[in-house]
């Protein structure tokens, strides 16, 4: 197929003047196509562009030289942009006819192919109010546009993706204000993406949604430390049975399930590969020490995309040390290999078909390689028993779990026909990406290469505001330590100070612990109020939470979740109140432009739900007057 015919003359006498400051736009007469003598053939208004007359030289099928754009199926506006990039694409400007870059002729071919797949995947945007090539910047838009795509293959996907990728190199022809460039998150490429959203893909491990997250973190730091207290007694599970009160069958079946608590925990506090955690090793924690302060970390051995293996540091949080520190002493004794947390002891059992309650003889220690922990997983899941309620749940399962392989569904039936959560490591790690970068959290540089398909920096959650600045390579952190410390210390006094003061004033299930009227609290004892609390508040603004590290949450402070359950460490006074309120408009607000634009993004859906109740309840608690927001509605 030719690309361009030699007389280009022909064509550059309808082309649009370049005018500085101005940009001069195809209008319905502006001549699209010519014949060989230089005779109009298409023109802009028409649905058709055909080009034969001047490209198709060698009788090829006239479809190859035609362009459609089939405005049945399109938003107007969009379509009318689509046309006008499409003209410049193959137009330019005078003196660009065909041109890209450098001094290279860009080929007709190549220009049908981009119109025809664009032209394709904008079709999900008729009936909606996306009326412009700019919103696709947005990555809301742009995710209804990949949400549109997901029953196509892989490959099909990265056409689409990097043929419209080509139109934004005529956004100089248009104003700064209709620029764009494509919404995909920061760190993804178009190949990713792709794999992501194609049905031929392998699709996406479950993100875990928010109720089903938090009990399991809570679950994980209650079962780790009541394991750990017992520390000393699970070098031998027989010894172990005999002062439990166990039988041996029992001892070894609750060693097993505190292995996978241990293991689970490590993964879910990091955010580690099942490949990393089979890398690890008794010596694998580590507390650094920075000017003074202290990061929890967990060192590991990263093989993918690498030719060979690295050693990584993982922030993570002080329950990694006790759950480490168990998978060091769990059935030691019998261990082929000591202090190896990768052999786990296997027994037999008295009795016909291994039905008795008494070990008979010691197998050959499983080896927990990635196999093996899978199946770790899915027996500690079964454990866990976290019941998934289908008519509660669905809805914000579907909305944060578009694309799922059935394979990896977790949502398993009990026999009695309800339904529990299964875990794996990649979903945790997903769910551990979704949190921290849905929620706001700082990221750390230092260790961003830690998540890198889905470039997310590692956090440090548990981190005091100056182990931050360390991280985050401010110099002599220690010498603004003080400072820091000193201004957070005179908040801590004013918030207390208003809750004493004005009770009446606050929700949330602290001011509730309080016995009697704090408002007649002696001096001394709210000086010993503040000498408690010193190093256990923290803030989001929308509330500020008081467990320090008893929290059931390890400090991973969620507002609206600690709202929803009543959380007795959690206050919220009426400025914080008042920026629920604000939040509530905001969430609605946006809700409102998902409806008129058409769509509602299903990525973010689920926790916009979550924060919307929250803010209706603390509204409620104080008083403030709202209009409850009706999902219904939309």
């Amino acid at each position: 197929m030719h690309s361009i015919s030699m007389d280009l003359s022909k064509f550059e006498q309808y082309a649009l003047p370049q005018s500085s400051g101005q940009f001069v736009m195809p209008n319905d007469k502006t001549v699209v196509s010519v014949d060989k003598n230089g005779n109009p053939v298409s023109y802009f208004w028409q649905d058709k562009w055909d080009y034969n007359a001047f490209f198709n030289l060698t009788n090829e099928s006239k479809s190859y030289y035609q362009i459609n754009f089939h405005s049945d199926k399109h938003n107007p506006q969009l379509l009318l942009e689509l046309k006008q990039r499409i003209y410049f694409l193959i137009w330019g400007a005078q003196g660009e006819l065909l041109s890209m870059e450098g001094e290279t002729f860009r080929k007709f071919s190549g220009c049908q192919n981009i119109q025809r797949a664009v032209n394709v995947s904008l079709r999900v945007f008729k009936g909606t109010a996306v009326n412009s090539f700019s919103l696709l910047s947005n990555e809301l838009v742009f995710n209804q546009l990949l949400h549109a795509s997901k029953h196509l293959s892989e490959g099909t996907v990265r056409h689409f993706l990097k043929n419209l990728s080509v139109l934004t190199q005529v956004n100089k022809h248009f104003p700064e204000q209709s620029h764009f460039s494509l919404g995909i998150p920061e760190g993804k490429s178009v190949n990713q993406i792709a794999k992501l959203y194609s049905s031929t893909g392998k699709g996406h491990y479950p993100t875990i949604i928010p109720v089903i997250y938090e009990h399991l973190m809570g679950r994980l730091m209650k079962d780790v430390t009541a394991a750990h207290k017992k520390l000393a007694d699970l070098r031998d599970v027989k010894s172990y049975a005999k002062k439990y009160g166990r039988t041996e069958r029992q001892a070894v079946d609750e060693f097993k399930m505190i292995e996978g608590a241990c293991f689970m925990s490590l993964s879910a506090f990091t955010g580690m590969r099942i490949s990393e955690l089979t890398q690890i090793n008794a010596t694998s924690y580590k507390e650094v020490e920075l000017d003074g302060l202290k990061l929890c970390t967990l060192r590991s051995w990263t093989r993918k995309l690498e030719k060979l293996p690295r050693e990584d540091a993982w922030a993570c949080a002080p329950i990694c040390k006790e759950a480490l520190e168990i998978l060091v002493e769990l059935n030691d004794e019998y261990r082929s290999n000591k202090g190896d947390i990768h052999y786990s002891p296997r027994f037999s059992f008295d009795e016909i078909r291994n039905s008795g309650n008494n070990i008979n003889s010691q197998l050959k220690d499983t080896d927990l390689n990635t196999t093996n922990l899978g199946e770790l997983f899915t027996r500690f899941s079964k454990n866990l028993d976290i019941t998934y309620e289908p008519d509660e749940m669905d809805e914000i399962y579907r909305l944060l779990n578009p694309v799922v392989p059935a394979q990896s569904n977790p949502i398993k039936a009990r026999e009695d026909g309800t339904f529990y959560w299964h875990f794996s490591t990649h979903s945790l790690r997903r769910t551990f990406a979704h949190f921290v970068v849905g929620n706001g959290l700082v990221t750390l540089a230092a260790l961003k290469h830690q998540f890198k398909h889905i470039n997310l920096s590692m956090t440090a959650i548990y981190a005091s505001h100056a182990d931050v600045l360390t991280l985050l390579g401010i110099e002599n952190p220690a010498s603004v330590k003080k400072a820091i410390e000193d201004a957070e210390m005179e908040n801590h006094i004013i918030y207390l100070k208003d809750i004493v003061d004005n009770p009446d004033e606050q929700s949330g299930g602290y001011i509730k612990s309080f016995d009697g009227d704090p408002r007649v609290m002696p001096e001394a004892k709210f000086n010993e109020l503040i000498k408690q609390t010193k190093w256990a508040n923290k803030s989001t603004g929308y509330g500020t939470c008081f467990a320090g590290e008893k929290c059931g949450m390890g400090h991973l402070f969620e507002p609206s979740t600690c709202v929803g359950r009543e959380c007795e460490s959690l206050n919220i006074n009426q400025a914080e109140a008042t920026r629920w309120q604000d939040r509530h408009q905001r969430i609605g607000l946006k809700m409102q432009q998902m409806k008129e634009l058409g769509f509602y993004n299903q990525n973010t859906l689920a926790r916009e739900l979550s924060d919307i109740r929250a803010a209706e309840k603390v509204m409620r608690d104080h008083s403030i007057e709202f209009e409850r927001f009706e999902l219904g509605a939309l």
